[in-house]
């Protein structure tokens, strides 16, 4: 069976793998076809275009934006992104110095709260990518200062706890305008994350977002139950939106690319839709 997988992250931002280690386990796991969509970088995407030419692999070049959003947490992807294009480069090379002094301020909190972890280990997890907050719970839990990187999301760097330092967001109209000057599709990730009060609710937000030019939803994320893709779906089709999924692969999460739900995976007709 053919896997796709449209949501996965490398050592560019916050994966633990580089480019062309994702792409190679990728295609052991049976994902054929594979979405590189780093946070707020394209950085990695040369080093994956280089190295799945030739094979018998679509690779998708892509982004993931954080957006500037009052509620829940809004991210959004952008799929088939040129990163040759300058005004994404400039804005993301921008996005990373601001990535990089935050990561110093979180460092700085954190000892404020009794917490050690020494800057040239965070550095050194992040391989010369963007320092994300996940490379600083990957330092803590060698520290000791708990058992999974999910015990620190719970206990540090979000907020109301130690080490959490506002993230700077880009607009959704400038995100969609570098991803669509790009030759980009713009697709809502995980919507759940949007925090809205009901479908309804969602629905009246996802109206001002295809005002604003976004083209689709991940419909299959991980982060969705089956009732929600359900809903999701009946939304694509009535707005006559793409339909994307992805598993927001990391590598040290307990996610398993390209599947949605552990025993469920990414439909391929998706990636089939897509490229129609």
């Amino acid at each position: 069976m053919k896997k796709i997988d449209l949501h996965c992250h490398t050592t560019a931002s916050d994966g633990i793998k580089t480019p062309s280690e994702l792409i190679d386990f990728a295609v052991e796991k049976g994902v054929t076809v594979l979405a590189i969509t780093d946070h707020d970088t394209i950085n990695g995407l040369e080093e994956a275009i280089n190295y799945s030419a030739g094979k018998d692999f679509n690779l998708i070049p892509g982004i993931e934006f954080s957006i500037t959003y009052k509620g829940g947490s809004f991210h959004l992807v952008g799929l088939y992104v040129d990163h040759t294009y300058v005004p994404i480069i400039t804005k993301t090379r921008h996005l990373q110095d601001v990535r990089d002094n935050r990561i110093y301020r979180i460092i700085d909190d954190l000892e404020s709260h009794g917490v050690f972890i020494p800057v040239e280990e965070v550095q050194n997890e992040s391989n010369g990518g963007a320092m994300g907050r996940p490379h600083v719970a990957r330092v803590m839990v060698k520290h000791g200062y708990a058992n999974t990187i999910n015990e620190i999301f719970r206990n540090y760097l979000v907020k109301g706890k130690p080490g959490y330092v506002a993230k700077e967001r880009i607009d959704l109209d400038e995100a969609i305008a570098l991803i669509k000057g790009a030759g980009g599709i713009p697709v809502i990730a995980h919507p759940v994350s949007l925090n809205y009060k009901s479908f309804d609710d969602f629905e009246t937000m996802l109206k001002v977002f295809i005002d604003s030019g976004v083209e689709g939803i991940e419909v299959y994320s991980s982060m969705h139950r089956p009732a929600e893709v359900e809903e999701f779906l009946r939304l694509v089709k009535k707005y006559n939106l793409i339909a994307s999924g992805g598993s927001d692969y990391h590598g040290d999460k307990d996610e398993k690319i390209g599947y949605y739900m552990p025993s469920k995976p990414i439909p391929y007709e998706v990636f089939e839709r897509i490229r129609r």
